[in-house]
């Protein structure tokens, strides 16, 4: 294992942290970063967040890295659903954000202090390094993967939502989401600071805004890398208020459409992929940096446990899977959460954070109601007085309220299997996708019938098809007047009653 040479192809915080990582284990060893952009300060975006556990898990190999992350990083603030008429606290102070050339500073740093050579402006081809060992990190549009596709078995979608990353030259006073109309056009900004003086403002407009404000029109003509200004002028007019009457900041700035990037392999040969070249999973649940740091925790520990590369692979990716298949699930469902924001918009903002904190399965109406039980007991309020004092006993008494629809009628939420009326019209669904063109079909078929039915949606018990199940019954309440139940394990009680509470479904069937 000595001596071993390792060219990274992509000079961003998963290809500079596996650099030094990779150095500090084996020091002998020749690593050489190769970023085809001439200087870190060229870099895409603005802010980006970091989740305290990934700050440990840097902490436990690279303390030193982790300190000076955290000595320039913006700590502290709350998220904040900000609503027409009132604001809505969704969690407390747990966001750790930073600019994202000061990340690529610190971490071009901290490899060059363990003698990793970087050499900006260089574009390499993976077929023409002689390299032991090369790291493709050169992000979601990667060239090396996009060369090795068959090899990978690679597969990309694009989701629905137009999204530009824009900044501002303040920091706001909480990170925060909002909902602002302009004409016929809905855009929404996921704002939070990352230093001082700056903000990252994240803004989004789903297809129907796309076609009212006519922002294909702002494209034509644009040479690459050329920022959309007709766009972001019509965005600080939309946004004037949010951002004091001042400029939004971009570089390169344009729309875009978030690319869902999943593989089948992670390696071939002796090249393997790491970050955003590997997977991808969606920003609303802030997870980019992240996985890709943790991507390069793991990376550099399987090379330096193994000398055969194979072997290291291998131990790599079933390290790392599961984890990211994890965060991958919970990513799509945040992101199918906020392609149909413009249906929840309305509601009162109380119901559209409960939504919100327990849109991606993870997080029960239990755990937000720890934090903030008024802020639950009004979301809930059509249901009842919840007990909210006793975040134990939610689930519990949210299942056990009755339902009153004009197609059912029910003493509670909950139902066995046994107990489900007749003619209730049964659908399977085992697709993870219900923003596809197999849902748009099952809803448009619902949208042209006039009767008020009852329907049960049913199918596998894994957790990416229960919860696709949830989503969809969701969307079938939008859009018809039936009552919609939905089979669910055991298991995803908690996740049921969240379900109910949000308003995704009127009732669960659970299989004891």
């Amino acid at each position: 294992m000595a001596h071993r040479t390792i060219d990274v192809i992509g000079g961003g915080p998963a290809g500079l942290a596996a650099a030094r990582l990779i150095k500090l284990a084996d020091p002998s060893a020749r690593v050489t970063v190769h970023e085809r952009s001439d200087s870190s300060t060229a870099t895409f975006g603005f802010g980006v967040s970091l989740t305290e556990s990934t700050m440990r898990n840097l902490a436990a190999v690279d303390p030193t890295t982790a300190e000076q992350i955290r000595r320039v990083s913006y700590a502290g603030h709350s998220l904040t659903l900000r609503g027409a008429d009132r604001d809505v606290q969704l969690h407390g102070a747990r966001n750790l954000a930073i600019g994202r050339a000061a990340l690529l500073q610190v971490l071009t740093d901290a490899a060059t202090a363990v003698g990793v050579d970087i050499r900006m402006g260089s574009r390499v081809d993976f077929s023409d390094t002689d390299a032991d060992v090369v790291i493709a990190a050169d992000g979601a549009r990667s060239a090396v993967r996009d060369k090795l596709s068959a090899e990978l078995g690679v597969h990309i979608s694009y989701g629905s939502l137009h999204y530009m990353w824009c900044g501002a030259d303040f920091a706001v006073d909480t990170a925060y989401f909002a909902a602002r109309s302009l004409d016929d056009s809905l855009f929404v900004t996921h704002a939070y600071p990352y230093a001082d003086d700056r903000s990252t403002f994240l803004i989004e407009a789903d297809e129907q805004t796309w076609a009212s404000a006519g922002l294909a029109r702002n494209e034509d003509g644009l040479a690459p890398g050329e920022t959309d200004e007709a766009s972001v002028r019509l965005l600080e007019r939309a946004f004037a208020g949010d951002l004091r009457g001042r400029k939004l900041l971009t570089n390169r700035t344009r729309w875009a459409r978030f690319p869902t990037v999943s593989l089948d392999r992670w390696s071939y040969g002796n090249v393997v992929v790491l970050g955003d070249a590997a997977h991808t999973a969606h920003y609303t649940i802030g997870s980019g940096t992240k996985l890709a740091l943790e991507d390069a925790i793991a990376l550099a520990a399987a090379l330096a446990e193994n000398a055969d590369v194979t072997k290291a692979f291998t131990r790599y990716e079933a390290a790392r899977r599961p984890g990211v298949d994890r965060f991958k699930h919970l990513a799509a469902r945040s992101q199918g959460w906020w392609s149909s924001y413009r249906s929840r918009h309305e509601q009162s903002p109380e119901l559209v954070a409960l939504s919100y904190m327990t849109r991606a399965g993870n997080l029960s109406v239990a755990d937000y109601a720890a934090d903030h039980p008024d802020i639950v007991r009004e979301a809930v309020r059509d249901l009842g007085d919840a007990p909210v004092t006793e975040p134990a006993a939610l689930d519990d008494w949210i299942l056990s309220r009755p339902l009153g629809h004009t197609a059912l009628t029910l003493p509670r939420r909950e139902l066995d299997p046994g107990s489900v009326p007749d003619g209730v019209r049964r659908i399977t669904w085992s697709d993870g996708d219900v923003g596809g063109e197999r849902a748009a079909n099952l809803l448009a078929r619902f949208r042209t019938e006039s009767e008020t039915t009852v329907v049960l949606l049913e199918g596998p018990d894994d957790a990416p098809t229960v919860g696709a199940r949830i989503d969809l019954a969701e969307r079938l309440r939008w859009a018809t007047p039936c009552a919609v139940l939905v089979a669910i394990p055991a298991a995803a009680r908690p996740e049921g009653a969240a379900a109910v509470a949000a308003g995704r479904c009127h009732a669960v069937v659970i299989a004891r």
